[in-house]
């Protein structure tokens, strides 16, 4: 099975992909003008400005959810195996392609709000909502709704799974086993509340996390103070083929740093927009805005991870052959490989640098809560498509199945927990994969309609308006009719005014 999920991530995972994400990048990048760099201020001016309702979270709430999905495994363990297989300049690519692929979160976050519906006194949206109600494909789009089911509660909670019980093992010696079990019951505790509980852990977990980590990593720089010039130079050297030991491996920098970064912002999975289409707000352009900003936190914890493992060199470097070609001289156990690339590594850093292994335990409290957020994430991913797929049953049929949901993925996430890195992360990858190919094609084909909803958003701020209102009507946007309701008032208003 192992050899197998192995054989189908790499099929999944060659070149064209590559060429997909980053041309749909810059293309987005392009038609929305540079929407993830010029707005800045007014994205954090949004996170603080609507509150929830009986319907849907406030845009704080749903930041917070997505940054906890975002900020996962794959910003620490992950940056790991991408040095490994990469180089160091893979860290160079992985922040170009986060950067860029910010586009593509502003354009997937505002069209699930577009096509959004009411369910269950809830709001729902996901890729397939604005693939059947935008596109009028229905097969697609539940193609997408089981491939999301599969791929998402399932298949990607193993690399987050065995970085939560394998930390834990590194720096304490506790037992996968207990781990798992523990964070298991944890999972389903949380998951059995809906996205309410979910986001109400997130805006406790998800500041605590991130500024934690943020000021361990200046420690870490100020520590080595004097090697932060020539990291950095390392890193842009090896990015462009320039180094005298990395040059060779360019193309695995380049394939390494896109499949990273896609790995662990999700920019182009679709994976933010169940949570994205569950805001409370009066424009699709809002939550497009503050989504596409939380994708910078999780580039700036990217970077956190890469200098931790690259400062103290504690990481390997092998080529396309399989040979090493930079050995650690930071940690032992690294140089003789009986670590594998992951969080040990950034643990192995960490332990240089303080006494008594207390950095390795630091690390793996900062990993259970960033693996454990994107958890809570995920199993909304999965509510979010049984929902879509049992739309036409009675509410209690589609609430008997999410709580089928909610029993299996805490059983399916321990056993994850106790399995290989080498399955785990290719397994995580797999499920990404698949998601992609199928997202972003369909973001392309639907891009007149993202650029449309850019346009207003962005037409009403400059004529001053504080608080721009979507009417979908007045656009020639279809099936979008929850907005009319969300709006009736400041619709009528705008009508009259006229």
């Amino acid at each position: 099975m192992n050899e197998f999920i192995v054989n189908l991530n790499n099929l999944v995972w060659a070149n064209p992909i590559i060429f997909l994400i980053l041309g749909s990048s810059i293309f987005f990048t392009v038609i929305l003008k540079g929407v993830q760099v010029r707005n800045m201020k007014h994205q954090i001016h949004l996170l603080f400005t609507a509150q929830d309702s009986d319907a849907g979270i406030s845009p704080f709430a749903t930041f917070c959810t997505v940054i906890g999905y975002r900020v996962g495994t794959a910003n620490v363990a992950g940056v790991a195996v991408g040095i490994f297989s990469g180089g160091p300049g893979a860290v160079f690519w992985m922040m170009v392609t986060s950067l860029l692929g910010t586009a593509i979160s502003y354009a997937e976050c505002s069209l699930g709000q577009v096509y959004k519906i009411k369910q269950d006194g809830e709001y729902r949206g996901g890729a397939y909502y604005y693939v059947q109600r935008g596109l009028g494909w229905r097969v697609p789009a539940v193609i997408y709704a089981v491939l999301t089911l599969i791929c998402v509660p399932i298949l990607t909670v193993a690399p987050h799974a065995f970085s939560i019980t394998s930390g834990f093992k590194t720096s304490l010696g506790i037992s996968q086993y207990i781990t798992g079990a523990i964070a298991a019951v944890l999972l389903f505790v949380i998951i059995s509340g809906g996205i309410r509980r979910i986001a109400k852990t997130a805006e406790l977990m998800v500041p605590f996390m991130t500024i934690g980590f943020a000021v361990l990593t200046i420690v870490v720089i100020i520590m080595n103070i004097d090697a932060v010039p020539s990291t950095i130079s390392l890193i842009l050297r090896s990015a462009f083929g320039q180094d005298a030991v990395f040059g060779g491996i360019l193309g695995s920098a380049v394939l390494w740093g896109v499949k990273r970064s896609v790995n662990s912002s999700g920019a182009g999975m679709g994976e933010a927009v169940p949570a994205a289409s569950a805001t409370e707000c009066p424009h699709p352009g809002v939550q497009g805005l503050v989504n596409s900003f939380s994708v910078y936190i999780d580039l700036f914890v990217c970077l956190c991870s890469a200098l931790i493992i690259i400062l103290t060199d504690c990481f390997n470097v092998q080529d396309s052959a399989g040979n090493l070609i930079h050995v650690s001289e930071g940690s032992q156990a690294i140089a003789s490989q009986s670590v594998e690339p992951g969080i040990a590594w950034a643990q192995e850093g960490l332990n240089s640098l303080f006494p008594g292994g207390i950095g390795a335990v630091i690390l793996a409290i900062f990993l259970f809560f960033f693996a454990f957020t994107t958890l809570l994430n995920y199993y909304y991913q999965g509510e979010t498509a049984i929902a879509y797929l049992l739309y036409n049953k009675s509410q209690k049929i589609r609430r008997s199945a999410i709580w089928v949901l909610r029993i299996v993925m805490p059983l399916i996430f321990f056993y994850f927990a106790i399995q290989s890195s080498s399955t785990s992360f290719s397994s995580g990858e797999l499920g990404v994969g698949l998601m992609v190919w199928f997202n972003v094609i369909m973001l392309l084909i639907m891009s007149p309609t993202i650029k449309k909803v850019h346009d207003d958003y962005s037409r009403q701020r400059k004529a001053g308006v504080d608080r721009p209102i979507f009417n979908p009507q007045k656009l020639g946007i279809k099936n979008a009719d929850v907005w009319m309701e969300i709006n009736k008032e400041a619709i009528k208003q705008e009508n009259v005014n006229q």
